[in-house]
Parts: structure tokens; C-alpha cells; sequence
């Protein structure tokens, strides 16, 4: 139960990466929001290589100690995910503002939450 919590958190985080494409998300961050949008974009989405090969690496890393240490950032990113998206609800360039898009972003923080208690109370146990 405990992993397909993770999973889901997982899965909801990289379906808002595909809903960060079409929302503009790049031109949100400092730095890529002062290139032209055709460079932001390319460079946005490069990033997402490393990142997700960082991602699936350490899912499936040998040692259960960097897994778990891994899983409790990724649960920790989720939760402050949500923060940030609200700190910077209010910037024009936002296009975070459908039901749909918020719905996954307070899912995503959710599960993290959640999964960070599991992993607590097993560790714990």
C-alpha cells in the first residue's frame, strides 16, 4: 500500500510536468522567463531528462536506505510543490488556473503527505 501511494504521487507529478507544457510553466521561473519563449521552452524541457532519469534511478536504486531517502524528498517536493504554486499564483505569466490543473497539484501534495506518514510509521514500527 505504501509504494502505490508513492506511485500515485509519482505519476500525478509527471502528468502536471505534460500539464506545465501546455500551462507555460517556464515562463513562471526566474531565468527562463527572461529568454525568448521558443528557448525557454527547449531548455524547460531538456531539464526534464536528467531530472527523470534521477528519478527513475533512485526508484529502483539497490540500497533500501537511498530509496526510502529518496522517497521522503520526493514526498517533501510534493508538499512544498503546492506551496510554490501558490506563491506564485499571483504572477500574470500564471496559467495554472483551471480546476483541473489545481486539482492535481493539491493531489500531488496529498499523496505526498501521506506516503511521508507511511513511511514513518513503518520505519517506525
Amino acid at each position: 500500500m505504501t509504494d502505490l501511494i508513492f506511485y500515485l504521487g509519482l505519476s500525478l507529478l509527471f502528468t502536471h510536468e505534460l500539464d506545465a507544457i501546455k500551462r507555460h510553466e517556464w515562463r513562471i521561473f526566474p531565468g527562463l522567463s527572461n529568454l525568448k519563449e521558443a528557448t525557454s521552452y527547449r531548455v524547460f524541457v531538456i531539464l526534464h531528462i536528467p531530472l527523470f532519469f534521477l528519478f527513475l534511478l533512485n526508484l529502483c536504486h539497490p540500497h533500501e536506505s537511498i530509496r526510502y531517502w529518496f522517497q521522503m524528498c520526493v514526498d517533501g517536493f510534493l508538499i512544498i510543490h503546492l506551496g510554490l504554486h501558490h506563491i506564485f499564483k499571483s504572477n500574470i505569466k500564471n496559467e495554472f488556473t483551471e480546476t483541473f490543473s489545481k486539482f492535481i497539484i493539491r493531489l500531488m501534495a496529498l499523496t505526498g503527505l501521506i506516503h511521508i506518514i507511511l513511511l514513518l510509521i513503518h520505519k517506525n514500527a
